[in-house]
């Protein structure tokens, strides 16, 4: 194996380490972050930004479920990239 190619799997195992402790925080750190109810915020700025309470949380939740299509996105594009860019465009070999 070339050593350009074990740099890239450092490289690649670093950037996967990261991630995954990234994500396992955020999952174990996920029911601190639920509050049941209403929230402050809706309470405080919920009339300032929308006539009333419920269309607020209306779009708090589409908010969530465009998120979710990003992240569904994102991730696709990245495992394209990671299936798909190994070789070289035009390489003659």
């Amino acid at each position: 194996m070339s050593s350009k190619a074990t740099l890239r799997n450092v490289i690649a195992a670093i950037f996967a380490a990261v991630f995954s402790v990234t994500l396992f925080d955020a999952v174990l750190h996920l029911s601190n972050m639920i509050n049941p109810g209403v929230s402050n915020i809706y309470n405080a700025l919920g009339t300032q930004i929308a006539p009333n309470l419920v269309t607020v949380v209306i779009f708090d939740f589409r908010a969530y479920d465009t998120l979710g299509e990003s992240i569904i996105l994102l991730t696709a594009g990245l495992v394209v990239l990671l299936i798909f860019g190994r070789g070289l465009l035009g390489d003659k070999r």
